[in-house]
């Protein structure tokens, strides 16, 4: 045992096949699944702007949702490089939903990848740089979401790898690093601005050049210029012009403003559950989070003054907290939202190995903490993949109903669709387009016609309603618009929408 760890002059061959082969192999009987499990309705409109792309329309500027009334759908959101990427491979072996899963995986090896590269260029350490790779690996939160159509996994991916060319472009003046790392930078922000936080190491490198006074002003001004307004400003520029989007269609599926905590004493709640649950449970897994504690401990402000990563490190972390804040609403319920924070986690962490791999007496602890983590991320994991749905109805889920659901009407046919909160998970399911019914308190709303939402629907096109709960036929604003039963599979049918006699 003593030998595996200490051994590590350069990367052993067995290494990839190992966590690369390892990792597919615990996911490989999951790639089929339709969205299932935790954030069931963000998978479900990704995979409906995918097959929107694939069904529709290519242009990647105008992403379309299902929920959409009478208009096209389109509206704004992040930047759709993974729900277009995947439509792209679609379009050449057809549309499945083990597309997005499969092509999500390769997406999160490729960051796992960047992640061993860039943190044996920040470490110099051939052994902290495959720690930081394996504890990417193995965190749940991302062990879950590497095959669910997630973009978050995309922009992480895209992060490491941007910041990893940039380092090579820093060492060398390479163009071909450089313009690598502005397209992956550029991509990670532009499909999820908060990871464009990765710019914040970036910036460090140049603080500390200045400081020491190497900085070369006639080599790289310009291009860091140039790096700064094209990887800050094209993201920025998509936003706006999503926001613009979702204002012109009045269809708000996707939210892009920041959320706070309400007040302090809820945020600091949060924070609270975050540290003592989610960041050991769910963000990193417990064997990482003992070998950050120990990486923390070692990392000691003398320590840090001698590093030449004091400025890059400190303005990551300080980044980091200010979106940290800015999003502290989100990160109640939403893991993936602290994707973000995985790289310094990771980093961490194999600090902490490298002081457990140097005491022999620790080698025990060290190989048990390596060894538990992907046992960990899929024991508490694989339970979500295993349970069938849980927030769809079965008869939507399973492929036979599914199927007997999509095809009572024809799928151009406007319809109301509910009662479903999300807006999204029972359209995509029954892949069809039109109304929501959030609940059954939307029956009753004004509408800006003064007519009932149900009458209001049919006026603008509405010709079929999907109901997964059969007590609303009773509801006097839904009752006098049913028409003929189209089909009944278990508890969903399909209606006929119809106007009462004498409207």
């Amino acid at each position: 045992m003593s030998d595996i760890l200490t051994n590590w002059s350069k990367l052993p061959r067995w290494f990839w096949p190992l966590l690369i082969g390892l990792n597919f192999l615990l996911h490989a009987p999951f790639f089929s699944q339709p969205p299932v499990g935790l954030h069931t309705w963000r998978q479900s409109n990704t995979m409906a702007v995918i097959r929107n792309f694939y069904e529709e329309d290519m242009n990647i500027m105008r992403p379309r949702v299902d929920r959409r009334n009478e208009s096209d759908g389109v509206t704004g959101m992040q930047f759709p490089s993974y729900e277009w990427t995947v439509a792209a491979v679609c379009k050449a072996v057809g549309f499945h939903e083990g597309v997005a899963r499969v092509v999500n995986w390769l997406i999160f090896a490729g960051g796992v990848i960047f992640c061993y590269h860039l943190f044996r260029r920040i470490t110099q350490s051939v052994w902290m740089a495959a720690v930081a790779a394996w504890c990417l690996s193995w965190s749940p939160e991302l062990f879950y979401h590497c095959i669910s159509a997630l973009p978050d996994v995309l922009a992480l991916s895209a992060s490491l790898g941007g910041l990893w060319l940039f380092l090579r472009w820093w060492d060398t003046r390479h163009s071909l690093s450089f313009w690598g790392s502005l397209l992956l930078t550029t991509l990670a922000g532009a499909t999820k601005l908060q990871f464009l936080l990765i710019g914040f190491p970036i910036a460090g490198l140049v603080v500390q050049a200045l400081l020491s006074r190497q900085f070369d002003w006639r080599r790289s001004l310009l291009p860091l210029f140039f790096f700064a307004v094209v990887s800050v400003g094209l993201p920025l520029a998509w936003y706006a012009y999503s926001l613009r989007l979702i204002e012109t269609s009045g269809l708000a599926d996707f939210g892009l403003e920041v959320r706070p905590a309400d007040d302090l004493r809820t945020g600091l709640g949060i924070l609270l559950f975050n540290i003592k649950s989610d960041w050991p449970e769910m963000l990193l897994g417990y064997g990482s989070a003992v070998m950050v504690l120990v990486g923390a401990g070692q990392m000691r402000l003398a320590g840090v003054r001698r590093s030449p990563w004091m400025w890059p490190a400190l303005l990551w972390v300080g980044g980091v907290a200010v979106y940290y804040v800015f999003e502290l609403r989100q990160m109640k319920d939403h893991g993936y939202y602290m994707l973000p924070l995985l790289p310094l986690f990771v980093w961490a962490a194999a600090k902490g190995s490298e002081v457990l791999r140097r005491n022999v007496r620790w080698h025990w602890l060290l190989a048990l903490i390596l060894f538990s983590q992907p046992v960990w991320a899929g024991v508490r994991v694989m339970k979500y993949w295993l349970r069938g749905p849980r927030d769809v109805p079965s008869e939507m889920y399973y492929p036979q109903s599914r199927a007997l659901l999509e095809n009572a009407v024809p799928n151009d046919a406007l319809c109301l669709v509910g009662p479903d909160e999300s807006g999204c998970k029972q359209f995509y399911f029954v892949h069809k387009k039109g109304f929501g019914l959030e609940s059954s308190e939307r029956l009753s709303w004004p509408t800006t016609t003064g007519e009932p939402y149900v009458a209001d629907c049919i006026a603008r096109g509405a010709q079929y309603l999907y109901l997964s709960d059969s007590t609303l036929l009773t509801n006097p604003y839904l009752a006098p618009y049913v028409g003929p039963r189209v089909v009944r599979v278990g508890a969903v049918q399909v209606f006929k929408l119809q106007m009462p006699a004498g409207r």
